[in-house]
Parts: structure tokens; sequence; C-alpha cells
């Protein structure tokens, strides 16, 4: 495999192609913000070459460099695109990536409930589908979801049937991602224990988390994937400093600076309040101060409020460990009011992907009304000539009998009793059409339909197109129009060793002879 998240089959364009891999490439060694431009570059290009697959994935990667840097708003934008490029595109392998992506930026959003549905549906999507990396992806991202709803012992599972589903050396990139995932639900259930009395299983927990996570950074580092391997390493940091492991501790951090690449936000203030916390355990309170004025400084210039809840928190607890109160105090209230706007903002967030899917399922109403269009007669609700071509390619190498059905004299309905009156006997005589459930009917245009008769034998094809004329001639036609009468002539043909435009031809020609012949008559051959 290429990479461990593309799309198949390719995009067409060999340059767009080389821009889609070049861009999956930056994703699985953790270059975000080049690739966030690339992605983005890629999408101008995708829009002016009118290509909607290239489009499909540049909306996919610009969702999950944004997930990567810290930028849910605008990844979940960005996901809904795809989304709804993908269901377009009918590539299930595309929307369940897209729907995986989008349901870990609802968490980040703290539309937690959101992402649970979006994840159940992208599992859903993926196990249709049959590529392991997908599978594993949207395992994981649906593991992400249970443990931000703290439901720990659901979520290590999944973890670890998403690393099963992966043979071993394939997608590095994504098996070093589950398994950061595996040991932070690890540590999850080391604390679950721990709150219930049981230390011993909670340390076992913590020495388990501290392996898969070590696991996770040998694979990161192994396949270059900058942005896991710096989460595994603040991680593996903050799990042996829960031990009491301040050196272990500090190694990972030291080893997390030597790292080459651009940094996102989120990198950068996850690595901040680990170096904090750190410090604050290592009685260095004056140094995690600075530190974590430094979070802080990173999210003030930042506007997600969610950020500034954070770090002022961590300012305020540090603070209150110098013994500095009336600023523990002034941050406390900082960080009050800082949740107050994630609050708000989570409500914000919640309106805008209400808004979203509302408006991807309208557009998807729009498709489904505009494809029932083009494929049905307005005036007869009838499927119409397009219809009928299709549903002959689908019927080949297959037994069927074809009836071709004209109304007889209808230029004279027209003239004596007004085209309104026409227009009313063609839809009655496709609601007449309509119910005679052995047969299925086509408006191919005028007064002429056409009738499929599908596993039928011509015997049994001319039983039901003779009820379907009787029914029309014994119609009551004359609450239309005083005086009005209408009749069908029908010719009836069958598959056998036919080609379709010879079928037609013969159709063509029984519905003449019935016409010759006096009209209201059916004739099969």
């Amino acid at each position: 495999m290429k990479h461990d998240l593309s799309t198949e089959p390719p995009v067409a364009d060999r340059s767009l192609a080389r821009l889609v891999d070049r861009c999956w490439a930056m994703g699985n060694t953790g270059n975000c913000q080049s690739g966030l431009v690339a992605a983005g570059l890629l999408s101008r290009l995708a829009d002016i070459a009118g290509d909607d697959r290239a489009a499909a994935e540049a909306s996919s990667q610009i969702a999950w460099f944004c997930l990567q840097l810290g930028l849910p708003d605008r990844g979940h934008d960005a996901a809904i695109a795809a989304k709804r490029a993908w269901v377009k595109l009918r590539d299930i392998r595309g929307q369940a990536i897209a729907s995986s992506i989008l349901s870990w930026l609802l968490v980040e959003m703290g539309l937690v409930d959101e992402a649970f549905i979006e994840a159940a549906h992208g599992l859903d999507l993926a196990e249709r589908q049959g590529h392991r990396d997908v599978l594993a992806f949207a395992r994981n991202a649906k593991a992400v979801t249970y443990l931000y709803c703290r439901q720990d012992h659901l979520a290590l599972p999944l973890l670890e049937e998403a690393l099963e589903t992966l043979r071993p050396g394939e997608a590095p990139s994504l098996r070093s991602l589950v398994l950061t995932n595996l040991a932070y639900s690890q540590v999850s259930l080391a604390e679950a224990a721990e709150l219930a009395g049981d230390t011993a299983a909670g340390h076992a927990w913590r020495i388990k988390a501290i392996a898969t996570n070590n696991l996770a950074i040998a694979t990161a580092s192994g396949c270059g994937d900058l942005w896991n391997l710096r989460t595994a390493l603040c991680n593996g940091a903050e799990y042996h400093v829960c031990l009491g492991e301040i050196g272990l501790g500090e190694h990972y951090l030291d080893r997390w600076l030597q790292l080459p690449g651009d940094i996102g936000l989120r990198s950068r203030i996850h690595y901040l309040y680990t170096r904090g916390e750190l410090l604050t355990k290592a009685d260095r309170l004056h140094e995690a101060l600075a530190v974590c004025q430094t979070a802080a400084d990173l999210a003030e210039n930042h506007k997600q409020a969610d950020h500034k809840a954070n770090t002022s928190r961590r300012l305020a607890e540090v603070f209150e460990a110098l013994g500095d109160h009336e600023a523990a105090l002034r941050h406390y209230k900082r960080f009050h009011a800082a949740f107050e706007a994630q609050m708000g903002e989570t409500t914000r967030r919640r309106a805008q992907h209400v808004e979203s899917t509302l408006e991807n399922e309208k557009l998807r109403d729009e498709a489904t009304t505009l494809r029932f269009q083009a494929q049905h007669d307005v005036l007869t609700g009838l499927p119409n000539r397009r219809s009928f071509e299709a549903a002959l390619l689908k019927l080949e190498d297959t037994q069927f009998c074809l009836a071709i059905l004209d109304l007889d004299r209808f230029k004279a309905v027209n003239d004596n009793h007004s085209h309104v009156v026409g227009d009313a006997v063609l839809r009655k005589t496709a609601e007449i059409l309509a119910q005679c459930g052995a047969l299925t009917a086509f408006r191919l245009g005028g007064e002429e339909f056409a009738l499929l008769f599908v596993d039928q034998s011509l015997a049994e094809a001319s039983v039901e197109a003779e009820e379907a004329r009787l029914k029309i001639a014994e119609c009551d036609w004359a609450v239309l129009s005083p005086g009005l009468a209408v009749t069908a002539s029908i010719g009836l043909a069958c598959s056998t060793s036919n080609t379709f435009p010879k079928l037609i031809e013969a159709a063509d020609r029984l519905l003449y002879r019935a016409k010759a012949e006096g009209r209201n008559k059916l004739v099969a051959g």
C-alpha cells in the first residue's frame, strides 16, 4: 500500500494524482502545516480541472490536517464537504474515511453525541468495503468517541480489533495512531481502577500502557510519522511522571524538542501542558509557571475557547502550588470565564453542525429530485424513454417480453375535447398501467407507452397485456369529458434471440398490424 488512507480508483489526471499522493505522504509523516497548504492548492486545481475525485480527496485531506493542527471548525466544514463529494461519487471507501475524520473533529468540538453517531456511520460504511486500513481507521475513530465518553471498557476492545485488522508491517502510520490511543485507553482503565481503590490493578494497567505507548513511539519513529511520534512522546512523559519517574518523563520531552518539521498549535500546547505538569511534580514551580504562561500566551492569540480555558486552569494550579492565592484566584476567574465561553462555543458549533447537516440533506434531497426528474416523465410520472433504455440493458441475456402500446386516434381526443383533456387521458392511462402489477410501464413520448414483462413467456405476457388493454377500453372516460371513449392497440414481442433494436422493431410492427386490423386490439408474435 502506497499510503495509509488513500482512495480508489485513483485520480485520472497524473499531475493531480501526484499531488494527492504527496498530500497523503505529508499526512503520514506529520508535516501538517505544509500538508494543509498543499491540500488547499489541490482543492483549487481540482476545481479548475473539474475533477470531482481530486476535489473530494482535497477536502478529506484538509479535514485530516485540520484535525492534526487543532483547527476543528475549519476541519469540520472540510469533512462535511468531503462526505458530500464522496456520496456524489458513490465511493463508500471515501465516505467511510470522511465520516471517521468528521467524528473525531466533532469530539474535538465538544459534540460527543454527534461524534458517536458519525463514528458509527463511518464504521458501518467501512465494514461494507474491503480495505483493512479504512476499517482499522474507522474502528479507531469510534474508539476515540468512547474514550471521550469515558467508556474505556468499550474503547479498548475496539482498538485491539483495529490492530488485529492490519497485517504485520501494514499501514505503520495508522498502526502507531491506534497504539497511541490504545495506551491512552489503558491509562484510563488504570485511573478507573485506582478510583475504585484497586491500586495494584491500576499500576498494572499503567505499566501495560507504557509498553504499548513505547511500541507506538517505535512504530511512528520507524515510518517517520512526526505527528504521532510527538503525541506518543508527550503521552509517554505523562505516564512516567504519574509513576513518579520524572527523569524518564524528561527524557521523552527532550526527545520531542529534537524532532524536526513544523509543529501545530495543538502539538505545541500538548507539549507545554506536559512539561508544566512534569516541572510541577518535580517541585520546580517557577519553571512550571514560565512554561504554563507560554501556553497561556499561545492560547490567548488563538480563537478557540477550550485552549484558553485549559491554560488558565493550569496556571491557576501552579500559582496555588506557589502559595500565590491572589494570582491563583485571578486565573481561576479567567478559567471560569473561558469555560463559559467554551460552553457558548460548543453551542455555536452544534448549531454549525446541524446547519451543515441540514444543508447536506437538502442537497441530497435536491439530487434525488433531479435524478427522479431525469428518469421520469413529467406529465404522467411514469419512467421515461431514458429509463426504458436503461431497463433494457439490465435485461440483456434474460427472458422477457416487450409490448408497445399506443392510444387509438389520440389526435382526435385533443382536437375534439382539448389538449387539457388529452393530458388527463395520458395521466389516467399511466395510472391504469401502473396498477397492472405484472408489468413495468414507461412513457416513450406522445401517446406511446412501453410495457416490460420480466421472466414471462409470450403466452403469460399476452394475458397481462390483454388485461391492460381491456382496463383502458372499459374505463369510464366520460368523467373527463362527455362522449369521450379511449382504446389502445398493443404489439407484443418476445426477447428470445432478438437484439434490442430488432425486438423494438418487432413490437412496433405488431402494433401497426393491430392498428391495421381495426385498433383496440393486442397482436402478439
